[in-house]
């Protein structure tokens, strides 16, 4: 089960590279850099900026939206949103993974090659205001009927991880409850505690 963290600076509880430090250091299998707000030139100097945390503690850092800065920067791994994966050609790295939001959409995108899924939101969560959380059934069935790892997001804290995975869940992708963690190291053994 894979503890990902995915990135917001403005709701961050310290600088966003020293909680980075402090994310890869309690071990988070990856990083999802998530700034879609910064434009292209921004977004790759930070991109560079936070690679060198990553490699330091062997944590895979993806890419949101912008591939042709982890193309630049060698990394390997890109997810990217459904109608930016529809409009351009598959970029040339080594995992190409997807937001969706239903399983038809997932298996859409199963269908076209992806390496990876990014599934939700599964509870309701303060990113996203006002949207109930989308539960489990879709969530469950995506797993189960494909090889696809699918990685939950949406509400995920410590205490619901084990009853995602129940549903067949590669992994739980964390924003706030990594962004605003004192100590990150407590969110991370909550998923290294969770049993298949």
């Amino acid at each position: 089960m894979k503890a990902i963290a995915v990135t917001d600076r403005r709701h961050c509880c310290r600088p966003l590279l020293t909680q980075l430090e402090l994310i890869c250091a309690a071990g988070a299998d990856a990083v999802v850099l998530r700034e879609k707000d910064l434009s292209p030139e921004k977004f790759e100097e930070l991109a560079a900026a936070v690679l060198p945390i990553c490699r330091r503690h062997g944590t895979e850092l993806c890419l949101n939206t912008f591939a042709s800065a982890a193309v630049r920067l060698g990394i390997g791994s890109v997810l990217l949103p459904a109608p930016l994966f529809r409009s351009q050609p598959r970029p040339p790295v080594a995992r190409v993974g997807v937001s969706v939001h239903s399983r038809a959409e997932g298996e859409e995108y199963i269908a076209r090659g992806v390496d990876f899924l990014v599934y939700g939101n599964v509870f309701p969560t303060t990113c996203k205001p006002g949207l109930p959380g989308r539960g489990f059934d879709e969530l469950r069935q995506l797993c189960l009927d494909n090889e696809v790892p699918v990685y939950a997001i949406g509400g995920i804290t410590p205490e619901n991880v084990q009853v995602v995975r129940d549903q067949g869940a590669d992994g739980v992708c964390f924003m706030s409850g990594l962004m605003l963690a004192e100590d990150p190291t407590d969110v991370i053994a909550a998923v290294r505690k969770v049993r298949d």
